[in-house]
């Protein structure tokens, strides 16, 4: 929702992007804005990508893009970190199967943890598979954030669809 007015303001910048020091100051910049232009508390849903969780980053995204729909549709405000996911994958070189790259971590999320705008994260399922999830949960804990479980009845009509169109 408010996301989208943001993103299509910062994608030149996010498309320019040449670090990830760089995505770190967008990313407090759409802080800041989602902080300005929202009445509430910010959440970050965290969970697995391109460890753990259903296996590989496609089916990881989907259901993060499904869980924070669905958290939109109940009112949450959502600092969603997908928006960065392209230029994220640009800047670290990422191919799957290669070794996590600890930089995203301790650069992009550390800064976007101490920046203060997150209150709140909920923690998808299959979050402890996952070497990013388990390292914000420890770090969101550490900083006084609160951590909970993203509530699973939210995400019981998510399904995988897979290369041949069935479902799984």
């Amino acid at each position: 929702m408010f996301h989208k007015i943001w993103v299509a303001r910062e994608r030149e910048a996010m498309n320019k992007a040449t670090s990830l020091h760089d995505l770190a100051e967008i990313a407090i910049r759409a802080l800041q804005f989602i902080h300005q232009t929202c009445d509430g508390e910010i959440v970050q849903i965290c969970g697995p990508m391109s460890t753990g969780g259903l296996g590989n980053l496609k089916n990881n995204m989907d259901r993060f893009d499904f869980a924070v729909m669905k958290a939109e549709e109940m009112g949450v405000i959502v600092f969603n970190q997908a928006h960065f996911q392209d230029a994220m994958i640009r800047v670290i070189r990422f191919k799957e199967g290669q070794p996590y790259c600890v930089d995203l971590l301790e650069v992009f999320y550390r800064r976007v943890f101490e920046s203060g705008f997150i209150s709140r994260t909920l923690f998808l399922p299959d979050w402890s598979t996952s070497v990013g999830a388990i390292w914000e949960r420890e770090v969101a804990q550490s900083l006084g954030i609160a951590v909970e479980e993203y509530p699973l009845h939210w995400l019981k009509d998510f399904v995988i669809v897979n290369k041949k169109g069935g479902e799984q």
